[in-house]
């Protein structure tokens, strides 16, 4: 075994006791739910109960048990041994239904619940052949809400994607030039970020350029950015699994008058959004406090989307901030503000910044600056 792996299997076994209250909160909601146990399909949330990263696996986790159990393949058992030491690891043969079917003769449990959203219907069949359809339970477990939540460690995954994105974006704006096209800005972005240490972007760059910032979700293609003209970046970096997530507008040279009007617009939104976040306050009511300023400007109907969004493991979590969301913010919670404005034919208009929920407020991220004489380059 070379020192690399060794100091890498050490650094997770101390780090494995941030697993056990996770663990243990989701047993409890186990034993409340009159379960044996719960299986978990869901790749991130085997990530978040045990740091093994790898696909294709499923982990037990039991009420009445500390031990957790993972049914992989002889493709990731030294993976497992390295990120997940603590956990007692099964490779299969065949089938991970199988798999499972036998370790339930070997554990005698009887009660089993399954994630249902993350379940096929075949693979749910299969299942049921192995471990009986009857003991089969579908639950909410919770742990969408549950990672929400995020412990100190995953603030510090999250705080360091953010600093490689914006250092990442900053080096590239410095080599922006009328003719580059979309493809060529999203890959250098991208190929900064992973420069930087990240372990790739949170999802497909968005590089759109002139109108093509009308559309939200904009796949980068091969429009050229000119001067004169504006280009919408919406990009992410991921660190240890965790995601961050912003977007800016730029202009080359100078932006065109309508652009300029719906910039100051939306960046007036952001800020009411942003200054609206703090512990106990409704969802919707973050919502309101944007888009309400892009409503009295008189473009309501050119924002179609929510505020924003959690961001952890996943790009999109959990808290939602929208006008039909449901619930409060909570310290520990980390969302996306982001307000727009779409204009087919025009160009778009998006601000958005990641905000920590404290126990005083919000606390954005960085300093990356947006007021509209940073954006024009």
């Amino acid at each position: 075994m070379t020192p690399v792996r060794s100091s890498a299997r050490r650094k997770n076994v101390r780090s494995s006791a941030v697993f056990r209250p996770r663990l243990s909160e989701l047993r409890r909601r186990l034993r409340k739910w009159k379960a044996s146990a719960l299986l978990i399909s869901n790749p991130r949330d085997i990530r978040y109960l045990t740091g093994f990263v790898g696909d294709d696996s499923w982990a037990l986790v039991q009420a009445g048990s500390a031990t957790v159990h993972v049914l992989s393949d002889s493709r990731f058992e030294e993976q497992i041994q390295q990120e997940a030491p603590q956990v007692k690891a099964l490779m299969r043969e065949k089938s991970l239904a199988e798999a499972l079917g036998k370790l339930r003769k070997k554990l005698r449990f009887t009660r089993l619940a399954v994630q249902a959203d993350y379940l096929t219907l075949a693979e749910r069949s299969r299942l049921a052949s192995h471990v009986g359809g009857k003991s089969i339970i579908e639950i909410d477990d919770g742990l969408i809400r549950q990672r929400a939540i995020k412990d100190q460690g995953e603030l510090a995954c999250i705080q360091k994607a953010h600093a490689i994105q914006v250092q990442a974006f900053q080096s590239v704006l410095k080599s922006l030039r009328p003719g580059q096209t979309e493809y060529q800005i999203a890959a250098q972005l991208e190929y900064q970020m992973r420069l930087l240490g990240a372990d790739g972007p949170s999802f497909p760059s968005i590089v759109a350029a002139g109108a093509n910032s009308s559309l939200p979700h904009a796949i980068p293609g091969p429009a050229k950015i000119r001067r004169g003209g504006i280009i919408l970046f919406d990009w992410g970096a991921r660190v240890q699994g965790y995601c961050s997530d912003l977007t800016r507008v730029v202009a080359l040279g100078r932006m065109p008058a309508k652009i300029r009007e719906i910039y100051a617009i939306v960046l007036e939104a952001q800020l009411a959004g942003i200054a609206a976040v703090a512990p106990g306050k409704k969802l919707a009511d973050v919502d309101a406090a944007a888009r309400n300023v892009i409503k009295k400007a008189g473009y309501g109907d050119h924002f179609g989307h929510g505020l924003g969004h959690g961001i952890g493991l996943d790009i999109h979590e959990q808290p939602n901030l929208s006008s039909r969301a449901q619930g409060e913010l909570q310290p520990g919670q980390v969302v996306t503000v982001e307000p727009g404005i779409y204009l087919p034919g025009v160009g778009g208009v998006r601000i958005e910044d990641d905000v920590v929920v404290t126990r005083r407020g919000g606390q954005v991220l960085g300093h990356l600056p947006k007021d509209l004489k940073s954006a024009i380059i």
